[in-house]
């Protein structure tokens, strides 16, 4: 139909419908000859049919997935015909592993189901194009492959001449999520030693206060090991909306007899299915799981087996200092990674079994019995257990003391507390909103001491973090050159900051003094923490660059004070500003050169994150569109151009640290001599080379459309091959110890920055909101079902799905004070910036707040003003510590968030 000329297609539309009329019945198409029997032998041939039999024909079907920002990873039959993808359907085709389990079929959303129509989008980039006017003025020249990228090379070259190492960023962001087309451009990073932000924290997803506790965020549990809960929290958490392929075993749990709770500031999708919805106050939550604490241990509900085994309850602490009873501490020659413990069968100090100092690497106490209460000395010296010092926290928070900071009856709160310290096996999900608060972090911890003091770890539950860590060792060793060489890696939320100035930004909208009161720290506080941070090498920080290659993501779409953080960019960037994308999105009209590069459905690749066992195949059912390109064939071309401009330009490389950046093998290296030139080449290695993926073929993979993974993807413990996969079962089960300081679950910090900020122990603060500064609503802005991210916002399916354009979600009470009417244009604004939407009325949500789904495109709002131009932002401190066992810059693990729920506004009719 799409190369069909006008003149044939109305002769073939003429025929149909005259064979129609005149045909010897008295019917037309508005009346139907109806067929009793639609499978009797003698059914009768109407050629007007052939229209609708038509379009269920195709030449073939691919495999592949949807990669772009979704942790979904499912897998989908791609309907081809005449080189053009027609449709796509779930495959729905992974097995059963346990018989007492549901299967993880369909996996699926809206989003993946019309690729088919976006990847055909008018957005779409099909052809290298160099900029020839000013920056986003949109003024374009086509150029060819061969010509552009040698352009590119010497752009490359010129920057680490002049300006020497360091100063090239070749970020990848989130979009690039599945194995290839992640270890291309990493892979190009290591060898130029590119600058790479961790795509966790730079969109705020990382849960920062699982690492404090477990010493690892991403040890998680697959979604069929929901099924056999007893009990489940969804806190900042919406699966009917943002879950989509995951979400039915939550319900299925529930038909299972899980009890299913809901926390939330509005009545949600996923609310309304929930056997109690808790309607918290937006940001107090962990006051809430603070106030579950202080219930749990007034009553004796905890598990003192649990805890003196698998936590650092019972390790003392000293009286005089606050500080951690260390070896150093009573041995000249100690260590200070070596604790103590008291035992109560002998009566004296015990060394801590499992610490990062400790040779006995293993949670078993062997005969030894931890006091989690009392006072004692050792050599002369008073201390306490850190459990007690819990205890003292937790006394201030009793659900009736929470109740005004969480709007939540004590009654209420008290009653579940018992529910859930009662539980067989209790799961806190948690969304990624947890880390885009600057209190997510306390609510993260706080909630893992709620599972800890209940005994609720392994197979008997724990803190679902929507993210599992597998272990695929060759996938790395492609991205990062064998281990051999590396980006430079830089946290993403601080990077992302410093850059953009936002801090400038920040003093015009928060209140000093509010903010202090509000949150526990100052900007100027802040800002100190930061230098010290970056001083002290906790967290590394690269400074200004010069050049930018971008890879898949959209950052001037998702940066706070957008329009000022592009500005900043955009002039630190002056020499070279290359995009690499599938589509003309809101970071891509402002770049240098455009480089297209091939989607979903017309590249080779394999994908694995996400909540599952399955490694989904991606099989090229069609060529990519245009001249676009895989990111892997990009990579290939772009390091061949630097390596033959750098030999005839006699420019040989530098050294960068104790690396050696070579020019003049940089394509040899990237290609493996010539054994890795394109995007099949890369897939079929890896699945040559990963023992977790069983020895299979690249093609009996792509036939099927999926890999099961074997026991050796599982990175903390074996993946078991009958069960689901629960966190943390080799510390549970096997006494490994965990990947802490002290080698148990940590609820005492006595790192200077955590001292100072008064918090050693886990205890609740509040998020900035409205109350930090002078304008009256809180805003929040938490995942669209519509989208992901601000992929497929232009869609017209999901535009038709919805109102078709930005709007703010508003309380109608809120609104009639404002004199707004549903459906009408609003302007949302502060003191930094404004945008405006159209007003929906959401009558669940609280007078005192706005929200808006995020991920519109600033293209798609009036004036091109996006949302995030009046989005206020911070830099929580606690997530710059370092130097203190896990504590310290560690990629997808440990630094901080950019934090997008901080911000206030006011709203008027526009």
């Amino acid at each position: 139909m799409l190369r069909m000329k006008r003149r044939d297609f109305l002769k073939s539309t003429t025929l149909v419908g005259a064979g129609v009329l005149a045909a010897d019945k008295s019917w037309a198409l508005n009346r139907l000859e109806p067929i009793e029997d639609t499978l009797d032998t003698e059914y009768p041939y109407r050629d007007w049919e052939d229209l609708y039999r038509r379009e269920f024909t195709w030449d073939k079907i691919g495999k592949a997935a949807h990669c772009i920002n979704c942790v979904g990873n499912c897998a989908f039959d791609v309907y081809v015909k005449d080189g053009i993808v027609l449709r796509e359907e779930q495959l729905a085709k992974y097995p059963q592993i346990n018989p007492n389990v549901p299967d993880a079929n369909p996996r699926g959303c809206q989003k993946g189901s019309i690729h088919s129509s976006a990847m055909y989008d008018a957005d779409r980039l099909r052809y290298p194009l160099k900029r020839v006017g000013k920056r986003g003025e949109g003024k374009w020249q086509r150029m060819e492959w061969d010509e552009i990228t040698e352009e590119i090379a010497d752009k490359v070259i010129d920057i680490f001449v002049k300006h020497g190492p360091g100063k090239l960023m070749t970020h990848t962001g989130s979009g690039n999520l599945s194995m290839v087309r992640f270890a291309a451009p990493y892979r190009f990073a290591s060898l130029v030693g590119g600058v790479q932000l961790d795509i966790f924290t730079d969109v705020g997803d990382l849960n920062t206060g699982a690492h404090l506790a477990y010493g690892n965020p991403l040890e998680s549990f697959t979604s069929d090991a929901w099924f056999d809960a007893d009990y489940i929290m969804m806190s900042l958490f919406n699966p009917n909306a943002t879950r989509i392929p995951d979400a039915h075993y939550i319900w299925e749990a529930k038909y299972n007899g899980a009890r299913v709770v809901s926390v939330a500031p509005d009545y949600n999708p996923s609310s309304i299915h929930a056997d109690l919805w808790m309607p918290i106050k937006q940001g107090a939550d962990p006051f809430l799981s603070m106030s579950f604490v202080n219930v749990i241990i007034e009553e004796k509900l905890y598990k003192p087996d649990f805890m003196k085994e698998q936590t650092d309850l019972p390790v003392l602490v000293r009286a005089d200092t606050g500080k951690m009873l260390r070896e150093v501490d009573i041995k000249a020659d100690g260590s200070d990674q070596v604790f103590y413990h008291w035992d109560l069968n002998s009566g004296a100090a015990v060394a801590v079994k499992g610490s990062m100092g400790s040779e006995d690497k293993t949670l078993a106490l062997e005969g030894i019995d931890p006091a989690l209460e009392g006072t004692f000395t050792v050599e002369g010296i008073e201390v306490t257990t850190v459990f007690e010092k819990v205890k003292a926290e937790a006394s201030k928070y009793s659900p009736e003391a929470t109740a005004s900071e969480t709007g939540l009856a004590a009654e209420m709160v008290r009653a579940e507390a018992r529910l859930f310290a009662g539980a067989r096996k209790a799961i806190l999900m948690t969304g990624f909103n947890i880390g885009r608060y600057s209190n997510g972090i306390y609510t993260g911890w706080a909630q893992t001491l709620m599972l800890a003091l209940t005994g609720h770890g392994g197979k008997t539950g724990g803190l679902d973090t929507s993210w599992i860590d597998w272990k695929h060792i060759p996938w790395l060793s492609l991205a990062l050159f064998g281990f051999e060489k590396f980006p430079r890696l830089e946290p993403g939320g601080l990077g992302e900051f410093q850059r953009g100035k936002m801090l400038e930004q920040a003093r015009k909208h928060f209140d000093n003094d509010k903010l202090k009161d509000r949150v526990g720290f100052n900007l100027d506080e802040m800002e100190e923490a930061i230098n010290e941070s970056i001083q002290e090498g906790w967290m590394p920080y690269n400074g200004d660059v010069k050049g930018l290659i971008s890879i898949a993501d959209n950052k001037f779409r998702r940066n706070k004070f957008a329009d000022k953080y592009r500005e900043h960019i955009l002039h630190e960037v002056e020499e070279l500003f290359v995009d690499i994308n599938v589509r003309m999105d809101s970071t891509a009209q402002w770049a240098d050169y455009l480089l297209p590069a091939a989607s979903h459905y017309e590249a080779w690749d394999l994908r694995s994150v996400g909540f599952h066992r399955f490694v989904n195949v991606f099989s090229r059912p069609v060529d990519p569109i245009g001249e676009a390109k895989p990111d892997w064939d990009i990579m290939v071309l772009l390091s061949k151009k630097i390596q033959e401009r750098a030999i005839a330009r006699g420019v040989e490389g530098f050294e960068d640290g104790n690396v050696s950046r070579d020019l003049h093998t940089i394509y040899d290296d990237f290609t493996m001599n010539g054994t890795l030139m394109t995007d099949y080449d890369a897939t079929k290695w890896l699945v040559d080379n990963s023992p977790e993926l069983g020895g299979v073929t690249l093609e009996e993979a792509a036939e099927r459309g999926f890999i099961v993974m074997n026991a050796e993807g599982g990175n903390n413990q074996p993946i078991p091959p009958d069960e689901p996969y629960n966190p943390f079962v080799a510390q549970t089960e096997d006494k490994k110890p965990y990947e802490t300081l002290t080698g148990r679950i940590t609820f005492y910090c006595d790192h200077p920055t955590f001292e100072k900020m008064g918090a050693t122990v886990p205890t609740a603060r509040h998020h900035a909101g409205r109350e930090a500064s002078n304008y009256p609503l809180s805003f929040y802005s938490p995942h669209t079902r519509w989208g992901i991210h601000s992929n497929w916002r232009s869609n017209k399916f999901m535009l038709r799905l919805q109102r078709g354009e930005p709007n703010i979600y508003i309380s109608p009470k809120l609104a009639a004070r404002k004199g707004i009417t549903d459906g009408s244009m609003v302007r949302i604004f502060n003191g930094v910036g404004e945008f405006f939407a159209q007003a929906k009325f959401y009558p669940s949500l609280p007078e005192t707040a706005i929200m808006m789904e995020h991920g519109w495109e600033p293209y798609q709002y009036e004036q091109m003003k996006p949302m995030n131009d009046a989005m206020a932002t911070l830099i929580q401190p606690l997530e710059l510590a370092g130097g203190w066992g896990h504590l310290g810059f560690k990629l997808f693990k440990w630094n901080a968030n950019q934090l997008a729920h901080e911000s206030s506004v006011d709203v008027e009719p526009a």
